[in-house]
């Protein structure tokens, strides 16, 4: 790595001031001077100086760096949602001049270094964009007071972590009335492994839809990605069950919902309508292209991020919980627009 060669000595020698003004200049700009602040700006830039991180985190400085907590797929994969998300956060972060560092939710051993990296001063807080509800980080965030935010899932249990979600049953209700409108009789769920929130709010909607319209449930439970839903099909298809409409957990599992119809020579929309649920970019891109319930990924990112820098500054959020609406996006998947 390439060293300053302009050390602080010789830029105090300079502007004839003290070293320890110049470090203040650099690392509280707030107990300096406008003159003096200017004259050391303008020396900085002309030496082309860099100040260490870790010399301004030992000075006391903030970071101003956020970590991120994602759970990538077993191809070490970020899944599209949180890939959005992630995106939307840097952007809107960026433009506060904070940076991002990220975490790898699949290893326990990441937890512990997040845990450090706080208590050393090199990070500030944390947005877990994190993919699964993990109990042991939410305690590890909890118990050692990190200041979080969750994004995807809503909080259940005993860690009252901050949280920012979608409307996860009015999405599935949303999507599922749209399956009946169009005529399906035989609407089946394809949904993930496991009980976070997410999974139970989309199958209740699904099931509350086809309670008031007196339909026959069919859940099936495979892994959230493209696989899974491939998987789904081929199990359908092994246990002679019919069906006319596939409300999906995810985009991902309706990607792989259409790729295996069309592989076992099932149209769509025309014998089958197929519903995704978040509306990442390849929705516009698959053949046909997805009928999905959109989350503002966006938008929902950075009011994450601006509700955990109120956090950090030492400030109340308005909103501890705070629940995005959905917005039901129609393509060539389900046959009625």
């Amino acid at each position: 790595m390439k060293e300053n060669k302009t050390t602080l000595e010789e830029i105090a020698k300079k502007l004839g001031i003290s070293k320890m003004t110049v470090s203040r200049a650099i690392n509280h700009p707030e107990r300096v001077g406008e003159k003096t602040l200017q004259k050391v700006n303008k020396a900085l830039k002309e030496t082309e100086y860099k100040p260490k991180f870790i010399a301004r985190v030992l000075a006391g400085s903030d970071s101003r760096t956020i970590g991120f907590f994602v759970k990538p797929n077993k191809d070490f994969i970020i899944p599209p949602f949180y890939g959005e998300c992630v995106k939307g956060a840097t952007e809107w972060l960026k433009s506060l001049d904070y940076s991002t560092l990220i975490f790898n939710a699949t290893e326990e051993r990441s937890k512990l270094l997040l845990l450090d990296y706080v208590n050393s001063g090199l990070i500030d807080g944390a947005v877990v964009f994190e993919g699964s509800y993990d109990e042991t980080l939410l305690r590890t965030l909890n118990t050692n007071q990190i200041p979080a935010v969750s994004v995807g899932e809503e909080n259940v249990g005993d860690y009252d972590i901050p949280t920012v979600c979608t409307d996860n049953y009015s999405g599935s209700v949303k999507a599922v009335d749209h399956l009946v409108r169009c005529g399906c009789q035989q609407i089946v769920h394809i949904t993930g492994h496991g009980e976070k929130p997410s999974y139970q709010q989309r199958m209740k909607g699904y099931t509350d839809v086809l309670e008031k319209n007196n339909m026959t449930q069919k859940i099936v439970k495979t892994e959230n990605t493209i696989e899974g839903g491939v998987e789904g099909i081929r199990q359908l298809i092994k246990e002679n069950i019919s069906f006319d409409g596939v409300f999906c957990f995810s985009d991902l599992v309706a990607w792989g919902v259409l790729r295996e119809c069309h592989e076992k020579g099932i149209k769509v929309p025309d014998d089958v309508c197929v519903m995704g649920f978040d509306n990442i970019p390849i929705c516009e891109y698959t053949t046909p292209s997805l009928s999905t319930v959109s989350q503002d990924m966006k938008e929902m990112s950075r009011y994450a991020a601006g509700m955990l820098i109120q956090i950090i500054s030492g400030k109340k959020p308005d909103n501890r919980h705070r629940r995005f609406e959905t917005e039901l996006i129609l393509r060539h998947s389900t046959k009625c627009q």
